[in-house]
């Protein structure tokens, strides 16, 4: 009997991280959709030497929005991912590299200085590097952008896996 509850709540828990993995998937995507509408508003902004108020609340908010997508990827998604599938978590630099050789970037490293740039946005306050800072995130927007449909497709197979419902893919 305490076998068959242990069975029970291991899938009881595996059900839980399915649904969770669904919900974070969602959030990723949404998150991507809000950091490109960024960065089109700021596109014209990157490579001046001064910004308006209102110019420098653009940039800022493309910076936050890039940062809150590395972090749902890197640190929930990735994350996510790997507990499903068994993997052990190792270091963050080992979830980088499993996100890479998965294909979900299109050359290695990519992930590295995507997570480095969200680091110097999260502590950077010295404005005269903010330039630096805005032109990174705006070459580096698009590697985030293209992995999250890859990413999605590997949660959408997981989850058919888990579930075995072809039609349980994520919306």
């Amino acid at each position: 009997v305490s076998t068959h509850r242990g069975q029970n709540r291991k899938t009881a828990m595996k059900q839980e991280k399915i649904q969770w993995l669904r919900e974070e998937i969602a959030n990723l995507e949404l998150a991507a959709t809000h950091l490109e509408f960024s960065l089109d508003r700021s596109r014209e902004l990157i490579d001046r030497a001064s910004w308006s108020l209102e110019e420098l609340e653009r940039l800022e908010s493309l910076t936050s929005r890039f940062a809150r997508l590395a972090d749902l990827l890197v640190q929930r998604v990735m994350s996510l991912i790997d507990d499903l599938e068994l993997t052990p978590q190792g270091s963050l630099l080992d979830r980088i590299q499993r996100a890479e050789k998965r294909g979900w970037m299109d050359e290695a490293g990519q992930l590295v200085r995507i997570r480095e740039l969200r680091n110097l946005i999260a502590h950077e306050y010295a404005s005269d590097r903010m330039p630096d800072i805005y032109r990174a995130v705006a070459a580096l927007t698009p590697c985030q952008l293209t992995a999250i449909p890859r990413v999605k497709a590997h949660g959408e197979a997981l989850i058919r896996r888990y579930t075995g419902d072809g039609k349980n893919q994520l919306q």
